[in-house]
């Protein structure tokens, strides 16, 4: 299965509805929403999944069960997933934060440890491996346990999510390929504070607009955090998994981090490629009122008032579907719909920023997610012919090549991309016929700097008869232009976009 297989909008806005047996549609329309995370007991959305379709709003279902990290699903929740399946719906949940204590029995809760495997670890990945066969088996996308962005040893994100998947490895390691082959997600919880900034115009990425300042209409925003140049230049070599003194546990906190962490992991353990990545809770919350004080979690970086916060959520998504973010990343739905509607102060602005900007639609690549064909009964795969030119990318690529579009000046790239080419060493080519003499077995990574004119004859050439190769398209009509990408890559230590 392929990244761009997955069925959805390809709209990275969402929203998180308030609770069971609550839904109002004509909110995630107003907001041009193509993700509504509904949160059920049953089967009471079903009736309502049409209308959420026709109007290109993706549907997430997580079945509620209270205190259910130890339980595995019941016959009730697979009913109900047939349901919503019969009318619709592909993506679904079901277990949700076990890194926090409220979500498990009472008498389990005081010695939560991850590294409990026996009680906490083993337990929870038997039932959900067996969930996610069966979501499959009906028709769906099984999730991958959320977990909160927990940056504490009893909590730490990352604690958890290395010893689960360490788990599936020792104990499931051919049933997980295949659910990752079939459909798996991983459903994540970015709740990102303020780690965000705005460059000031010609300030560079070490700058940040005041929260007053902020525009989502221009250019110049990071949400790469904790990679981002801020956060390296105060903190080098903080990542999710930790790297510093001041991150013993990891640093989850960011829109982009517990996906990645994920990825590594696929790739790691299980020799993976990439599967999508949805927020089904998170965002930029909480915020502060009209004429409160900024919101700041994080003194390195702005904070967040009643209305920079609509233009931040706002250029949040269009970043989510643009070249910067990772191919991976499909959406976010915030958390949740009464604090977006009904606050003290009425509808928050956010709103209506979202209401009168045209949704971001998001290109995805065909990478393949690296799993196993799903079983068959009796008998063995038929062989399969071996295409031309590289295989599909399976976390990060074996070569890396770039092309000009024919309009361009070769000496743009060599004065502008002087410090990434000294960093990464990629393969300038000027002939993608090169390209077909490839083996399968290898993997290949393309870069094209094209000028606004020449991008469909670019994909044409480059994109199309290649599905297999990471494309990373780089559009720009100035020097000035291609310079500042470059330098935003480098900071970051990012060789793709």
């Amino acid at each position: 299965m392929r990244l761009d297989d997955y069925q959805w909008s390809r709209n990275p806005r969402g929203m998180h509805n308030e609770s069971v047996f609550r839904i109002r549609p004509e909110r995630y329309q107003q907001i041009r929403a193509g993700w509504v995370k509904l949160v059920a007991s049953d089967v009471e959305y079903v009736q309502n999944i049409p209308t959420l379709l026709a109007a290109n709003i993706t549907p997430i279902v997580r079945i509620y069960r209270p205190q259910f990290s130890d339980k595995p699903a019941d016959a009730q929740a697979y009913a109900s997933i047939q349901s919503y399946i019969s009318a619709g719906v592909r993506w679904f949940e079901l277990w949700n934060e076990p890194n926090l204590g409220n979500e498990w029995p009472s008498h389990l809760e005081p010695g939560l440890d991850p590294e409990n495997i026996e009680v906490y670890i083993a337990p929870m990945m038997n039932h959900w491996i067996e969930w996610a066969e069966r979501v499959i088996q009906m028709g769906g996308y099984p999730g991958f346990i959320a977990l909160g962005p927990g940056a504490v040893r009893r909590h730490a994100a990352t604690i958890w999510l290395r010893n689960m998947m360490g788990y599936l490895r020792t104990a499931h390691y051919s049933r997980f390929r295949a659910v990752l082959g079939n459909g798996l997600w991983f459903a994540d919880h970015p709740y990102i504070y303020n780690h965000f900034s705005q460059e000031i115009p010609g300030g560079g990425p070490l700058s940040a607009r005041s929260p007053e300042q902020q525009n989502a209409l221009e250019g110049g925003w990071h949400f790469d955090y904790p990679y981002d140049a801020i956060c390296q230049a105060d903190d080098p070599g903080r990542s999710v998994w930790g790297g510093t003194p001041s991150t013993p546990y990891g640093d989850p906190v960011g829109l982009t981090a517990m996906g990645g962490a994920f990825m590594d992991l696929l790739r790691d353990y299980f020799g993976g490629g990439m599967v999508p990545v949805i927020g089904t809770e998170g965002g930029i919350w909480p915020w502060p009122g009209p004429g409160e004080a900024p919101r700041v979690d994080d003194a390195r970086y702005p904070g967040v008032t009643w209305r920079s916060h609509a233009e931040a959520m706002t250029a949040m998504f269009d970043w989510i579907a643009g070249p910067q973010a990772p191919p991976w990343l499909f959406g976010v739905t915030l958390w949740k719909e009464d604090y977006y509607w009904e606050t003290a102060h009425g509808t928050a602005p956010t709103v209506e920023r979202l209401a009168a900007t045209n949704p971001p639609y998001k290109s995805v690549p065909a990478l393949d997610t690296g799993g196993t064909v799903w079983p068959g009964v009796g008998g063995e795969a038929p062989e399969v012919e071996v295409p031309e030119g590289p295989g599909p990318v399976h976390g990060g690529p074996d070569h890396h090549f770039f092309f000009l579009s024919p309009d361009l000046d070769p000496a743009w790239f060599f004065a502008a991309a002087e410090a990434y080419w000294a960093r990464f060493r990629p393969v300038l080519l000027d002939q993608p016929e090169f390209i077909q003499w490839m083996p399968y077995s290898k993997t290949l990574a393309v870069t094209v700097i094209s000028s606004p004119a020449q991008v469909e004859a670019m994909n044409t050439l480059l994109r199309d008869p290649w599905p297999n190769i990471w494309y990373d398209l780089i559009v720009v009509d100035s020097a000035d232009a291609l310079a500042a990408i470059f330098a935003q890559r480098v900071a970051a230590g990012r060789r793709f976009g």
